[in-house]
């Protein structure tokens, strides 16, 4: 298989996504100082299985505008719940609301990405096999 300009994605996502997800993970739960357990081997053996998941399948992914567009304000929303956090209003309705806007944009980021490989990926692999049985229907009668 030769590698074409739309695999540049997938292999940036695979170099880069599953160390920044680990990073984030001990970042975000305050692991740094957790030696000698194999919860982050586990953490990271399944960050990198979903990443490279996703860098193998990113050459159906079109909408990349979309992608990175939500991308950018889950990364944004991400920057106002800490600036909440750390400023004591934690507990706060516009704390809470920004927590559900993180969950709904990391819901759209999945949703894109699942809904471009299937129409792109998936879609196309079933057409072509519907043509197929239907050719050796139309040449047996």
């Amino acid at each position: 298989m030769r590698f074409k300009r739309g695999d540049l994605p997938g292999i940036v996502i695979a170099a880069l996504a599953p160390a920044g997800m680990v990073v984030l993970i001990l970042a975000a739960y305050g692991l740094w100082q957790h030696e000698g357990s194999p919860v982050l081997g586990g953490a990271a053996a399944n960050l990198a299985l979903g990443a490279g998941l996703l860098a193998a399948f990113s050459r159906f992914i079109r909408r990349w505008n979309v992608l990175i567009g939500l991308l950018l304000a889950l990364a944004l929303d991400i920057a106002a719940i800490v600036f909440a956090q750390r400023s004591g209003n934690d507990h706060t309705a516009l704390a809470t609301g920004l927590k559900l806007l993180g969950v709904a944009l990391f819901l759209g980021v999945n949703a894109t990405a699942a809904i471009d490989l299937l129409v792109h990926g998936l879609n196309p692999v079933l057409v072509r096999r519907d043509e197929r049985i239907a050719a050796r229907r139309a040449a047996q009668q």
